[in-house]
């Protein structure tokens, strides 16, 4: 449990940077034996989706997509239930709300520096704008591999996803327009808006 939640540690603080960044998340781990050999001995298996595979076959792959730096995002979502499945969906709900949360933080920053006295409409505007990233971001969420294993009588998942930011562009952008017309700010921001969505939204 405690490699997963460092993992899950270098996650979030990676994607504050890369969602909404051309800056990107940090390859899991270099030595693919090494984090399988300790994967088994925390009695980590593969979940049955992958089964024909190696545990290190998988974890190469998705390194190597990671490694593309101008293009996708890693996120390790964590989930218990008392199914398997109950499980992958609830990691799946965790990678999807550390991706929004992090999308939303970096929004946040640029608001915060450029319009302060806006702060009570700007958290309105970035509750929204994260919820609705939440909500988008999911079906562009590829799980390259899914680990789980007995916990206390119920079922402990590990999923590892991949991001193509060439969609989460596409998404961050989508989330801000629908954000801003639930809460009516359109008119509030004005034309800043552009630039929000062209600097700290899509990264350019």
């Amino acid at each position: 449990m405690k490699t997963i939640q460092i993992l899950a540690s270098v996650a979030i603080l990676t994607l504050a940077v890369s969602c909404g960044s051309s800056k990107k998340a940090t390859v899991l781990e270099t030595d693919a034996q090494k984090r399988v050999k300790e994967w088994k001995s925390e009695g980590w298996k593969l979940t049955g989706a992958y089964s024909t595979f190696t545990m290190e076959s998988l974890l190469e792959n998705h390194n190597a997509k990671v490694a593309d730096e101008e293009r996708y995002t890693s996120i390790n979502g964590t989930g218990i239930g008392s199914e398997l499945s109950d499980a992958r969906m609830f990691a799946m709900n965790d990678a999807t709300i550390q991706y929004a949360t992090a999308a939303g933080s970096v929004v946040n920053g640029g608001m915060a520096t450029q319009f302060s006295k806006m702060a009570e409409s700007g958290r309105k505007l970035m509750g929204a704008y994260t919820q609705k990233v939440a909500e988008f971001i999911s079906p562009y969420m590829k799980e390259s591999l899914s680990l789980y294993r007995n916990l206390n009588g119920k079922v402990e998942v590990s999923a590892y996803y991949l991001i193509d930011e060439q969609n989460a562009g596409k998404v961050r952008s989508r989330a801000m327009d629908e954000a801003l017309k639930e809460t009516a700010l359109e008119q509030v921001f004005g034309t800043a808006v552009d630039e929000w969505v062209k600097k700290f939204v899509n990264g350019n």
